[in-house]
């Protein structure tokens, strides 16, 4: 059974279809599925963040929106970006959620994007010492920023 969340993502996703972009109104929304806006709140940034492909704008006061851009193409400041948001620990569906975003996007061959996931994996990061979060954001951030490299010497 689909939750809320779930049901507020697949309606926002299917609304944008191949669009790059959507401005709706959190409230209007909530109406809409009779829920808290904050429910929206958490759907924007869990679901329609930088480590999945977009970026939320949104305008405050009187006629207030959010806009949801679906970047569908890269450049190196994008990947910077995404670079920088990964921080100094990532979680495993955050780390597969921009491997795949990045695959999606041609940054990455599917292939190259398995194998880091492998890479980064709980499995492989096995320690007596929780540092798998720190590890593998270390591991991430050195992988994509000499990808990068290699592309921008191309």
């Amino acid at each position: 059974m689909a939750t809320i969340s779930d049901v507020i993502e697949n309606f926002i996703l299917s609304t944008l279809g191949q669009n790059n972009d959507l401005n709706l109104s959190r409230n209007e929304l909530a109406d809409y599925f009779n829920c808290a806006p904050s429910q929206i709140n958490y759907v924007l940034t869990t679901r329609f963040n930088l480590n999945r492909g977009f970026i939320i704008q949104s305008q405050r006061g009187g006629g207030g929106y959010i806009r949801i851009v679906r970047i569908k193409n890269f450049d190196n400041n994008y990947i910077h970006k995404v670079i920088n948001s990964i921080g100094t620990e990532i979680n495993y569906n955050d780390a597969r959620f921009i491997l795949e975003d990045l695959s999606n996007k041609k940054f990455l061959s599917i292939t190259q994007a398995k194998a880091i996931l492998y890479a980064i994996s709980d499995k492989s990061l096995t320690n007596p010492i929780k540092l798998e979060s720190k590890l593998r954001a270390n591991i991430l951030k050195n992988v994509l920023i000499n990808i990068l490299k290699e592309k921008e010497s191309e």
